[in-house]
């Protein structure tokens, strides 16, 4: 019966929540100091000053309920809506009033007064004489077993602490529901009354053996309470038994203290008030409250029921924020504190992206901001910097350079890129050969090769880049297509011992690369490193001969090589 009436609640709470719409607005302004206490002030300074990384708690508005609903006594005697009698007292009701205050964004504490009148009517006949002198008095000398009934009136303050569990939400905006839990302490202050004899003393044994013999005849209990509550009186006239080892206002009202708990789950209807639905339980480790305490058997020997009385309620309530909402924000457990940092790094990416206007004007590739060139011409080629390519570093970009491996020595170059070098003297015949296709016939016993272009290595490094290896490419074709020519392959340096190490590493790269990756025979090379002559430390350069030499010789000063600094292109040498 109590989760029928429990469930009735809930859809009176959910037809009225879908009544409610407001706007409930966006996130709160952390930056706004009207909503800080002046003992905060200073650290609310320091967030807008960037001296610090949290902002100051707001002040909150209280919350101050009234809620309305549904009490009873889980005990021996089984509950009931409407109790014996007429008028407002027959009826099962609670009604109180609740005062709340945030303490963060998840945890508030509750204080609450409420009054519940409890009703519970048996329709079980049952020869528990013991539960009340009054009860053996009347009955137990008759054939007649009673049915027992009572009302519970009691007061309940309270004070409890609620832990929202939907208000903190990553991934979600801020919602109008707001699921909690509580726990808490409860006192409960009450006097149970039974309605077992009529006005003039008398008992009910001639009603009770009626309803016993409906009952014994399988009539259902609706019609079974429905005989009860026309045949009793609904006086409450005989005062319950109590445990009288326990403390009480009176012989009559007695207090129990209790752990309360619960859940309850509150809709936010507009900016200032909301509804709440709530189930709540208190232990009172009482067998008391409901006047039933003696389980049937031997009335000599007398024995306890099994578990103790628990009091729940059920309820709706309606909330309303107080305090000026011009100075305080709602309660804390409507605001998700995540919202206002997820809406601040959204601000500063767009303010970030206004800054940056998306605008490539020489068409590139590489924003304008970006753009260390911003006028470059159409068609060439450009680095990560918006800046022309010039692969041999002769001053002339690539879309516009006639010659592009310069080699150093013919530097400075023409206004085409083509160095001052002097052409070698040579027949006509095969210098057009030599400019058209590169090659000349494979019969020829002079080496055809005019120049070969230098190679640049990066400062304390022997690694090949994509440059470098571009250019060994063309080289290793013209090798091939000269094989009567060898190549000597001369690295700078030689002050130091690094220096000539790292000649060595940087002749051993170019070498293995044509070798390993291209091709060409080892036995066409000449390994020459450390030149004391003034070449420039960071280029290895390749001559063109028809000498022979060693291919191979050991490192000079292996233990200064630096470790895995070269691509697989350019391997150690075997020594």
């Amino acid at each position: 019966m109590a989760r029928k009436k429990i469930s009735l609640l809930i859809i009176a709470f959910l037809a009225i929540s879908t009544f409610g719409y407001a706007q409930l607005g966006g996130a709160h302004d952390y930056s706004d100091s009207s909503y800080i206490a002046p003992r905060n002030m200073k650290q609310q300074d320091d967030f807008l000053a960037n001296k610090g990384n949290f902002p100051s708690k707001p002040r909150d508005q209280w919350q101050f309920g009234i809620f309305v609903g549904y009490p009873y006594v889980d005990g021996d005697c089984p509950t009931a809506f409407k109790g014996l009698g007429s008028g407002f007292q027959s009826y099962t009701y609670g009604f109180g009033v609740s005062l709340r205050k945030a303490m963060g964004y998840v945890f508030s504490i509750r204080g609450s007064f409420a009054y519940y009148n409890m009703l519970g009517l048996d329709y079980q006949p049952n020869s528990n004489f013991n539960n009340s002198p009054v009860i053996m008095n009347l009955y137990q000398g008759t054939n007649t077993r009673y049915i027992h009934n009572h009302r519970t009136m009691a007061f309940v303050p309270s004070i409890e602490g609620l832990v929202s569990l939907s208000n903190i939400m990553f991934h979600t905006k801020q919602k109008r529901w707001n699921v909690y839990g509580l726990f808490g302490y409860g006192a409960l202050i009450y006097n149970t009354k039974m309605n077992i004899m009529k006005p003039d003393g008398s008992s009910y044994a001639a009603e009770f053996l009626q309803v016993a013999n409906a009952y014994s005849s399988g009539v259902k209990r609706v019609e079974l309470r429905k005989m009860l509550r026309n045949l009793l009186d609904g006086s409450y006239e005989t005062q319950a038994e109590v445990n009288d080892r326990r403390p009480g206002l009176n012989k009559n009202w007695h207090i129990r203290h209790c752990f309360t708990s619960g859940f309850g789950v509150e809709y936010r209807v507009g900016k200032s008030w909301s509804l709440s639905l709530e189930y709540k339980r208190m232990q009172t480790r009482d067998d008391y409250v409901d006047g039933w305490y003696r389980q049937s058997g031997d009335l000599r020997f007398p024995v306890f029921t099994s578990e103790w009385d628990n009091v729940a309620f059920g309820g709706i309530g309606a909330n309303f924020n107080i305090g000026n909402s011009k100075k305080r924000v709602p309660p804390l457990w409507w605001l998700n504190p995540l919202e206002f940092a997820y809406a601040d790094l959204n601000n500063n990416k767009q303010a970030i992206a206004k800054m940056f206007k998306v605008k490539d004007d020489d068409n590139d590739g590489v924003l304008n901001e970006l753009d260390l060139e911003p006028n470059t011409p159409e068609g060439c080629p450009v680095d990560t910097h918006g800046v022309t390519a010039d692969t041999d570093g002769d001053g002339v970009p690539d879309c516009k350079d006639k010659e592009k491996l310069t080699l150093q020595k013919c530097f400075p170059v023409d206004a085409d890129g083509v160095g001052n070098c002097p052409e070698p003297p040579c027949c006509d015949s095969l210098a057009n050969k030599i400019n058209n296709i590169g090659v000349v016939g494979t019969n020829s016993k002079e080496c055809n090769i005019k120049d070969l272009p230098s190679v640049q290595f990066r400062a304390n490094s022997y690694k090949l880049t994509s440059d470098a290896e571009a250019v060994l490419s063309v080289i290793a074709d013209k090798i091939r297509n000269n094989p009567n020519c060898n190549v000597k392959v001369i690295g700078y340096g030689n002050k130091t011992k690094a220096q000539q190490q790292l000649s060595w590493d940087r002749v051993n790269a170019i070498i293995r690369y044509l070798v390993e990756q291209q091709g060409i025979a080892e036995n066409r090379f000449i390994f020459s490193y450390g030149s004391e002559s003034d070449g420039d430390l960071l280029s290895v350069d390749l001559i063109p001969t028809m000498e022979t030499g060693p291919n191979t010789v050991q490192p000079p000063h292996p233990q200064l090589r630096k470790a895995k600094t070269t691509k697989k292109a350019a391997k150690r040498s075997p020594f």
